[in-house]
């Protein structure tokens, strides 16, 4: 990968970036933010594992092994945190 790329890459990665703080600074609001960010990360994750862990050049196998093992620590994380944030919510309504 050249030099170009790289900065190609990283100018995309700070558009979305900023595309992703100016929707949260107030200008969308409810679901639609949701998925604009969300929408916004997978852009992130596809340009970070293609180019800068060299995914697209790789095996569809190893891509897809990849992708499973972020999943699934993403999905192992995601519950940890969950049910103590359920907790504190529950516990801060009054």
């Amino acid at each position: 990968m050249t030099y170009k790329a790289y900065w190609g890459t990283w100018l995309a990665l700070l558009a979305v970036t900023l595309g992703m703080i100016v929707a949260g600074s107030g200008s969308v609001t409810g679901g639609a933010l949701l998925v604009l960010l969300l929408l916004g990360m997978l852009v992130k994750i596809g340009l970070i594992g293609g180019n800068f862990m060299h995914l697209r050049s790789e095996n569809r196998v190893l891509i897809l092994i990849v992708a499973l093992g972020i999943l699934l620590v993403s999905i192992a994380l995601f519950a940890g945190i969950a049910v103590d944030a359920a907790r504190v919510y529950k516990l801060s309504q009054p």
